[in-house]
């Protein structure tokens, strides 16, 4: 019922707005009640203009005197290049080689280039490294990488010097 009652009174708000615009108004300002009176203008003493003085602006003469050599600068040349290198993704290591066949069955499902490395370690321990790529570009790494994520893989990336 307050919602009733609040929606009327703004109806009736803005329909009284739009009375007030459409009365006709006139042209000529409202006229007070009271007259105002202008005071008279007092005299002021009649002073003498001073001459116009011309601005004097003292950069005209000092810029042409002055001359500005620009500084130099050596020429660009390119630094060494980054080192050309490949990508490598590493997907996980696994100390049974059964798991990382697994693995790399599963990424080869996904159209990629898996292999299984086995990694001796000095303390004789055995792992297989399963490796996806190389990539020669980053843009093939990260659509490979889009690809492994996909299927709940956060492969590790590695840089491998090109040779040659």
């Amino acid at each position: 019922m307050k919602s009733v009652l609040a929606l009327a009174a703004v109806g009736g708000f803005i329909g009284f707005i739009v009375y007030l615009n459409s009365l006709p108004g006139s042209d000529a300002p409202a006229k007070s009640a009271t007259p105002t009176v202008q005071p008279a203008p007092a005299k002021a003493p009649a002073l003498a203009k001073p001459e116009a003085t011309k601005p004097n602006f003292h950069f005209y003469e000092m810029l042409p005197e002055t001359e500005v050599m620009p500084s130099t600068v050596d020429e660009y040349t390119p630094g060494p290049g980054r080192p050309q290198v490949d990508y490598m993704l590493q997907s996980g290591s696994f100390r049974k080689a059964e798991d990382a066949e697994r693995q790399r069955a599963e990424i080869a499902f996904q159209g990629l280039r898996a292999a299984v490395q086995k990694i001796d370690l000095e303390d004789g321990n055995v792992w297989y490294r399963v490796n996806v790529g190389p990539f020669t570009s980053r843009s093939h790494m990260n659509a490979a990488v889009d690809k492994l994520v996909s299927i709940s893989i956060q492969p590790l990336v590695r840089k491998i010097p090109k040779k040659g």
